[in-house]
């Protein structure tokens, strides 16, 4: 794990040089390397990603994951997943336990749904298509972003009255539950959070908010990873190597009036953007 962090940390720092020097290249109009540094950096991002959350392993560097790191997103997906499942088709051994206004009202399913539909949705990109990627859609995916980066409004009394209303209902369901064994440490234990009622839900209420707003970091991060891996993939090739069919080279085929050309100092904006949302969450 140690030696997985320290790999993973590396590839980061290796990331953000790739990605100072795709600044470097544009300014000096070296567009096609510009962008190859910048298909670089974004996979090493997601490489470090995928490698630090133990998605992938080191040896998936070079082999699986190879150039096409939007991979890493669906195995995090796939594997969330798997994960919900399980715990779904796990049978309950002590079910009256959970107290009743909490019976059947999981969202287990939904969040399944939603992770299945990510994973298909990033599986089945046509990867080869993003190349000619029109420049509508290169906004709408910026403007997509912008709404990732709007921080939702919080109802603060909402949340408290929401988690005090679960912790009070919780706390007196197990007080009645516990009573059947005359376990006289687990009543007083419920007891004497219910007796400090304020100072847990308060509690509550700040680790909810924070890691509401870690989410939202991240939720921004990942969104940017993805689409900048398809919209980079597909010229790893053709930045460096002229084309086999045609008279197409990297020098006149990226161009200042290529649209991916286009964007760079705006991705290259997005990329920092995800270091320090990234950051915020993990150093």
């Amino acid at each position: 794990m140690k030696e997985n962090l320290k790999l993973a940390k590396k590839l980061f720092q290796t990331a953000e040089i790739d990605l100072n020097a795709v600044e470097i290249l544009y300014n000096n109009e070296n567009y096609s390397i510009a962008l190859f540094q910048l298909q670089q950096s974004v996979e090493k991002f997601v490489k470090s990603y995928g490698i630090r959350m133990e998605i992938i392993k080191p040896e998936d560097l070079a082999r699986k994951i190879s150039h096409l790191p939007h991979k890493v997103f669906t195995r995090q997906y796939s594997s969330k997943a798997e994960e919900l499942i399980k715990l779904d088709q796990t049978p309950l051994l002590i079910a009256d336990m959970i107290p009743p206004h909490q019976r059947d009202k999981s969202k287990t399913k939904e969040k399944i749904k939603k992770l299945q539909y990510l994973h298909d949705a990033i599986n089945n990109a046509d990867v080869p298509k993003y190349k000619d990627i029109k420049r509508k859609d290169l906004n709408q995916f910026i403007n997509e972003l912008k709404e990732f980066e709007k921080e939702e409004k919080f109802d603060d009394e909402k949340i408290y009255n929401d988690i005090k209303e679960d912790f009070v209902k919780t706390h007196e369901h197990f007080l009645e539950y516990f009573k059947q064994f005359n376990d006289d440490f687990l009543i007083n234990d419920v007891k004497k959070r219910l007796e400090h009622t304020e100072d847990y839900v308060n509690h509550q209420v700040l680790d909810h908010k924070f890691k509401f707003r870690q989410d939202e970091k991240m939720a921004y991060v990942s969104y940017a990873w993805i689409n900048l891996s398809l919209i980079t993939a597909p010229h790893e090739q053709s930045t460096r190597y002229p084309s086999i069919s045609n008279d197409e080279t990297p020098k006149n085929y990226y161009t200042n009036e290529n649209v991916v050309i286009e964007f760079i100092p705006t991705f290259i904006e997005i990329m920092r953007k995800t270091i320090n949302k990234f950051n915020e969450v993990y150093e």
